[in-house]
């Protein structure tokens, strides 16, 4: 079908069936020329002259304007009888390639030099591929968006063969995606992590690849690297020594009012140890608020061992703490790997994950100052 309107006045459907393409263009034309010459709809000419002459005899129009659309129509639909027989007087020539003057097809303005693809394009050319049972084709192109991020600056940070395992799983990928932003991706067999993003989502994805490293190195599992690359903000936990030797247990509840738990020597500690090696500040177990896990900071001379590994001093930094941790008090080079005890880290209480939505109505000021905001 074609479709010649210029307002909402002067609109015409022309069915294929009923006329064909050659007239189908003509009569196109025709109200072209007769919406150009009228310069306006139909209505804007009925408003001038209501009483002009429309006549139509033998294809001759009456005025300058012409006739109306309907009897254009009326006139090239008798004309269609007449002319769409092949071998009548006035109709197609007969033969291979015949058609309505106008070029390949019987559109207006087509020409022999036109490609195969613009004439399968034109009316005539949908029409018999209709005819034939072939449905329209349409080319597509592939849209690549590789370009966006091939540009972007990339970063490939070794880790240990021994933390390929617990690191490199499909939900601490999602973890890491989420918390820095960048596009991260693991290379088991290099035994590195290649992550890609702007020069602040690089920079955020290596410090947090550089913080489960460094704290993996005294002990390693899947849950510990979850919890270093999303910590879970504990508020208040129980501590509990389970001794390995002939050492008292101790238990403990940290919290805001309390957060640490002292081990030494000296009588104003939480677990004192009256030995030779002891120091009279060993160690601190502390929860710390702000990261919202258990650490644990050596204060002695002779040092404090996590999982085998001598910890570093107080003044260095402390060490993340998970639930089945070794503590022990002496080197384990020297034969005694099990004067200490075994931490047993139970979580009462952790802040829930805080999802920033839009509010659904304006708060009034009694709401916001009885409210308050955390943005922690």
């Amino acid at each position: 079908q074609v479709h010649c309107g210029f307002s909402r006045q002067q609109t015409c459907w022309v069915g294929r069936a009923a006329v064909s393409d050659h007239w189908v263009f003509e009569f196109a034309h025709i109200i072209c020329r007769q919406t150009m010459v009228r310069g306006g709809s139909d209505s804007e000419s009925s408003q001038r002259d209501p009483k002009r002459s429309k006549t139509f005899s033998g294809g001759d129009f009456g005025d300058a304007d012409g006739p109306s659309a309907e009897l254009q129509l009326e006139a090239l639909l008798a004309q269609n009888d007449s002319h769409n027989a092949p071998g009548k007087p006035g109709g197609p020539p007969r033969g291979p390639g015949a058609g309505p003057p106008g070029g390949p097809g019987g559109m207006p303005g087509m020409t022999p030099s036109m490609s195969p693809a613009m004439t399968a394009m034109t009316g005539a050319g949908i029409a018999r591929r209709e005819a034939e049972g072939e449905q329209p084709r349409v080319e597509t192109t592939p849209m690549d968006f590789s370009r966006l991020t091939r540009d972007l600056p990339t970063r490939a940070i070794p880790v240990p063969k021994d933390l390929v395992e617990c690191l490199m799983t499909p939900e601490n990928r999602q973890l890491l995606t989420e918390q820095s932003g960048a596009d991260v991706e693991w290379l088991p067999e290099e035994a590195s992590v290649k992550v890609r993003g702007s020069d602040e989502q690089v920079k955020r994805a290596t410090r947090l690849l550089q913080r489960v490293l460094m704290h993996c190195h005294w002990g390693k599992s899947e849950t510990k690297v979850k919890r270093l690359l999303k910590p879970k903000m504990v508020e208040s936990a129980i501590c509990r020594l389970s001794p390995m030797n002939t050492l008292r247990p101790a238990e403990k509840h940290l919290s805001g009012a309390s957060p640490t738990l002292r081990i030494g020597k000296d009588k104003a500690n939480d677990v004192v140890i009256q030995d030779a090696i002891i120091s009279r500040f060993h160690c601190v177990l502390e929860l710390d608020l702000e990261r919202g896990a258990v650490y644990v900071v050596d204060c002695s001379t002779n040092g404090t061992f996590l999982n085998g590994i001598r910890l570093p001093s107080k003044t260095v930094g402390k060490v993340l703490c998970s639930h089945g941790d070794d503590l022990t008090f002496k080197d384990p080079a020297s034969g005694e790997q099990e004067y200490g005890y075994t931490l047993n880290i139970i979580d009462l209480h952790v802040k829930p994950d805080v999802k920033l939505e839009a509010p659904r109505r304006l708060l009034t000021p009694e709401e916001m100052a009885s409210s308050g905001r955390d943005f922690a």
